[in-house]
């Protein structure tokens, strides 16, 4: 039966006073020293549900780095931005066709391009904090399943090898959508479409690779209770996923009535490609394809940052 047990722990004010915790626990309770902080915590074991293991209660403790939940949120909102500001500005300056052109050529002429570049340099930084912000609170459940697999059984080296192998990827992933997105924003489609094109096939398949990583590893701490399964997520960068393939295949049939693909590189054409010309059907729906890609990414971050909300264990994560 469950009883108030007090520990007491030295300051080091001055008037070398005692502070006094109350935790819950039990009689079956263990005492473990986190690796993230000086203190140790009392967590108790108890009875888990079929196929998970047993449930470990922490006693969380308040942190200011529980907002950091903002950062993905705004990298959410900065996505679905640099998609629609700056289409309106060169759609109301009449420079492009506006239904529908392709988001990099929408944010190509000016003053749209600056406003372009702007937010995709500022969602590059943020997606170099999340990530980071992604790998400690990974590390941290690597330590907390350690800790469980200690109560129950053995380690699980597949699953625990595989949530090592996903947080490397994301690691390795969230750099190259930064570097890609500074090369996509800082080569305009007008200008230098080849640089352009070389920062979009960095960015985006990296793109969806972190997401996937990222289903990887809240589907192995679903598997153990520790975190919901990730089903909007899933239907999230599957939608990315085929948004994407059929933007190619669209586009690149869309370009063929034209003769070459080679005519991406006709400016005017992608710019004012209207119903009078070939192609134009296949065009928007290709358009519309490459929005629906890039805008996923936008309720990919909102996901994380409603995670990053629902996580309780702040004070053990250390930068």
């Amino acid at each position: 039966m469950d009883k108030k047990r007090k520990l007491t722990k030295n300051d080091n004010d001055d008037d070398d006073r005692d502070k006094t915790f109350d935790t819950v626990t039990n009689d079956n309770a263990i005492s473990i020293t986190e690796p993230f902080t000086t203190d140790t915590t009392i967590i108790s074991a108890r009875k888990a549900p079929k196929n998970n293991l047993p449930h470990i209660y922490i006693q969380p403790k308040k942190s200011k780095k529980r907002h950091l939940w903002l950062l993905p949120f705004v990298n959410g909102i900065m996505v679905i931005m640099a998609c629609f500001v700056p289409y309106t500005i060169s759609v109301s300056n009449g420079s492009i066709y506006p239904i529908w052109p392709l988001v990099s050529d929408a944010g190509a002429v000016t003053p749209a391009a600056g406003y372009f570049s702007t937010f995709l340099d500022i969602i590059a930084i943020l997606t170099i904090c999340v990530s980071i912000i992604l790998s400690k609170q990974i590390r941290y459940y690597k330590w907390e399943l350690l800790q469980r697999f200690k109560l129950d059984r053995p380690i699980d080296e597949r699953n625990f090898n595989c949530l090592v192998l996903s947080r490397k990827i994301i690691k390795i992933t969230s750099i190259l959508i930064s570097v890609g997105l500074f090369i996509t924003g800082n080569f305009r489609s007008i200008e230098n479409l080849t640089g352009h094109m070389i920062g979009v096939t960095i960015f985006l398949p990296s793109g969806l690779i972190y997401g996937f990583s990222l289903i990887c590893v809240y589907l192995i701490l679903d598997s153990y209770g520790i975190q919901s399964p990730p089903t909007m997520l899933i239907i999230v960068m599957m939608i990315s996923l085929l948004s994407s393939i059929f933007c190619v295949v669209l586009t690149v049939l869309s370009l063929l009535k034209h003769g070459s693909i080679w005519q991406y590189y006709n400016n005017e054409l992608r710019l004012q490609w209207n119903p009078t010309m070939s192609g134009y059907y296949l065009h928007v729906l290709g358009d519309v394809c490459e929005w629906i890609t890039l805008l996923s990414f936008g309720p990919l971050n909102i996901i994380i940052s409603r995670r990053f909300r629902m996580f309780k264990r702040w004070d053990c994560i250390k930068f």
